[in-house]
Formats: structure tokens, sequence, C-alpha cells
């Protein structure tokens, strides 16, 4: 199909080569990606079948015929569809443990390939005609090879959860934009309806992705500018009318369902009431200031949630979440303090190295100093290797910075953990691999490393 972008680009944008190869360290970081999850598993089977979060009740349902239901059969919005859906197929020719498997190491290997050709797309110039010898075709390589070995990504890759799913979402949207900005020719009606129904299910994955969609157009909108500088703005503005409209379809069949089931049209979950009573309630707050932590004591919790349902008993899911959401608000005017300070920790806590609960448990000696030495240096590498992209790519270093921005703030107000943190992981490692290879010039021009 022709390009959206006009035919004749200036000469200031010449294409690079955009040919695409995995070297050995990219087959390296999808090996690993494959035998570290595999590897898990196998430890850990159980971890499969945990159905924290009701996703394995959804699709079970899905899978039987049932509808998007929850216990009893009654229709639900409380949890965002997509991950059941893609699920639910899979339940048909196997049971929960190897579905789960299936689907997880499925997003896995895309996630990791996604971030190699991202970063390689985003060094391609650098790493083109008589340069391959400088190092920079490993950056991809690199990048993958982070991703593949991140504990985080590692831990909920073998769990029916939506943090693996979410992450290959972002990487995939991100892959969209650093196309745009270094192959502008590839800019068809096919690519940008794929982009625009990758950015809609964004949020059907996880709602506080909701805010990435507008993200995604204002990104892609500009990088369409910046490659056509002596075009008007209609063009830019058809692509992002044409992305908008794309990615407006699967929101828009969710909203539509909830209107005809629930007789109110909920753009993303039902959940968000719970979710922000859980992290603004006087009985956290008290934690909070007593312990400075929000993991809770489960007989505080069975207490707490009993009178909740004590509470909400005989109402709606849709009059549960407003009300939770009415308490919620409530106790954050009534306690300005004690919000600032759960702020503060749920900042703290979205960056730590490892999630709230597992600090409960008795980690081996030495491995919560090494996961928080690691998470240190990545944070670093990528926070340098962000500015490098800023310089050279400045489109797509906006869009990281905005992205991490994205995600994170929303846990301003709501529950927060190391969990919420999966999503960005993989966009860190590619700065941080760009930094990396950026510093191994020298090692690697004395090596002389030989093309593959």
């Amino acid at each position: 199909m022709n390009s959206v972008l006009p035919q004749h680009q200036p000469p200031s944008a010449a294409q690079p080569s955009t040919t695409f190869r995995l070297d050995w360290l990219c087959w390296t970081a999808l090996a690993l990606t494959l035998i570290l999850r595999v590897g898990w598993m196998v430890v850990k089977p159980e971890s499969l079948a945990i159905d924290r979060d009701a996703y394995l009740l959804l699709a079970q349902n899905l899978a039987d015929a049932l509808g998007y239901c929850g216990p009893g059969g009654v229709p639900t919005a409380f949890r965002p569809p997509l991950f059941p859906l893609l699920l639910a197929p899979l339940l048909w020719i196997a049971n929960v443990t190897w579905a789960v498997a299936l689907l997880q190491l499925s997003l896995s290997l895309v996630l990791t390939w996604a971030t190699i050709r991202t970063t390689q797309l985003l060094t391609i110039d650098l790493a083109s005609d008589g340069l391959k010898r400088n190092g920079w075709y490993l950056a991809g390589g690199w990048a993958g090879l982070i991703v593949a070995i991140d504990p985080l990504l590692l831990l909920y890759s073998t769990q029916p959860m939506t943090e693996i799913l979410a992450a290959t979402l972002i990487m995939l949207l991100s892959l969209q934009l650093a196309q745009a900005l270094i192959h502008p020719a590839s800019l068809t009606l096919n690519r940008l309806m794929w982009a625009g129904l990758l950015a809609g299910l964004a949020p059907l994955a996880r709602p506080a992705l909701l805010l990435l969609l507008p993200w995604f157009l204002i990104c892609m909108g500009w990088a369409s500018s910046q490659r056509s500088p002596h075009a008007s703005l209609r063009l830019p503005l058809r692509i992002v009318m044409i992305l908008a409209g794309f990615s407006l379809i699967a929101p828009g069949i969710w909203m539509t369902r909830n209107l005809v089931v629930t007789g109110t049209p909920i753009v993303t979950t039902t959940h968000g009431g719970y979710t922000l009573w859980l992290a603004n309630n006087p009985v956290i707050q008290e934690l909070e200031e007593t312990r400075g932590t929000s993991i809770w004591p489960d007989e505080k919790f069975r207490e707490w949630e009993a009178q909740n349902r004590e509470k909400l008993d005989g109402l709606s899911e849709v009059e549960q979440d407003r009300l939770q959401q009415a308490w919620a608000w409530q106790t954050i005017r009534s306690h300005p303090e004690a919000f600032t300070r759960s702020a503060l920790l749920r900042m703290a806590f979205f960056w730590s190295p490892v999630p709230q609960s597992m600090f409960q448990n008795r980690m081996p000696w030495g491995l919560t100093e090494l996961l928080f030495f690691c998470y240190g240096l990545l944070a670093i590498m990528a926070g340098l290797g962000t500015v490098e992209l800023l310089r050279c790519h400045r489109i797509f270093g906006v869009w990281l910075v905005g992205t991490v921005c994205l995600v994170m703030l929303p846990h301003i107000l709501y529950f927060s953990n190391a969990r919420m943190r999966a999503p960005i992981e993989p966009l860190l490692a590619i700065p941080a691999a760009i930094y990396l290879v950026k510093h191994l010039q020298p090692l690697i021009r004395r090596a002389h490393i030989p093309e593959d």
C-alpha cells in the first residue's frame, strides 16, 4: 500500500537502511528469555495457576461460552478484558497451567524481540555501512539481554497477571514510533491501522495505560511533522486522525458492552474505586505513619475487607465503585498531610528494586542487596542513556520520558508496588543499552569484533 507520507522527501530526510538482522547477541537474548522463564515455571509451577486477580476465572468463563462474567455468572467490568480474551482460546486446547505458560512465554518473546528491534532502529544510523565494527550494531542485543534477565519481568512472566502484556504493548507502540522516525516511508495505512489498534488495546490490558493513547497520537503526529518540514500541518493531522479512529475501536466496543450490560458506559473498569480506597483509607494511613509501610497485616486486611463487604452489600458493581471512590476522596481531603506522606511512600515503592511483599519473606542473604545494586545501576545507565537519546532522537526520548511519567504518576493516588513498574522496564533497557555500548566503544574497537 502506498505511503501516507509524500514521496518527495527532502535530502535531509534521506532514509538509512532498516535491514533487520538478529546477530549472535540478539539470539542469546531470545534464548535466555525462553530458558529462564521455562526454568522458573518448572521450579514454581504453582505460580501459573494462582488466580490473584480473577483473570483465570474470567478466561475460563469465556472459554465455556458464559460471557465475561465473574462468580455466579454475573457480568462484570471489574477487570480489563484483554488478558482473559487472549487466554480463553488457549484453555480450549490446554489446561490452565499450560495455557498461562504458553501465553506468557509468547508475550515474553515478542517483548524481547520488540525491544531489540526498537533499539536497532534507533542506532541503525550509527551501525550502518563501514561502522559496524564500532559495536553499535550490538545495541539491540544488549537491550534484549537486559529484558531477558530482568527479575521483575521474569517473576511476573510466570503468573496470570497483566504486567508482561502491558510491557509488550508499550514496547510495540515504541517500535511503531521508532519506525515512523527512522523510516517514515513505511507509514502506510496498514501500519497506521495496526498502530492505532495497538494503542486502543493498551487500556484494555491495564486501565492506567489509557493516558498513553493520546500521548502516542501526539508523538506520532510530531514524528510525521519532523520528517516533512516543508509540508503543512495537514499531513500530521491526517495521520493523527487515522490513528485516533482505529485506536477508538477496541475501547468503543468495550464501552458499548458495558453500557448494555451495566447501564453505564464504563471506559476502563469498575476496579478503580476499590484501588483508590485501598491506597487512601484511615487504616492504611495509620500503618504508613506508624510503620512506614503499606504492607497490610493479614488480620487487619481481613477485618477491613469484611467491613467493606458489609457496607457495600446489596449495591451493584458500579455503585460500589462510585461509593469507594467517594470514601477515598473524602479521606484525602480530610487528611492532606497523611495523603502527602502516602504519595511519597507510593513513589518509593514504585521504584523499589523488589515488591514490598518480598520483604516479608526471608530472602537469601545478599539477594536484596544484589537487586538494589543491579536496579540502581540500570537506573543510572537508563538516565544517562536517555540524555543521549534526547540528543540524537529527541522525539523518541521525549516519548520515553513521558511514558515513564504517565505510567508512574497515577500511583501518586492509587496503590503502588514495584510490580507496577514492570511495564516500563523494557523501555528503560533501551537507553541503558545505548549508554552501555557508547562507553564500551574503546574496548570494542580494540577487540575488532567481526561482523557476523
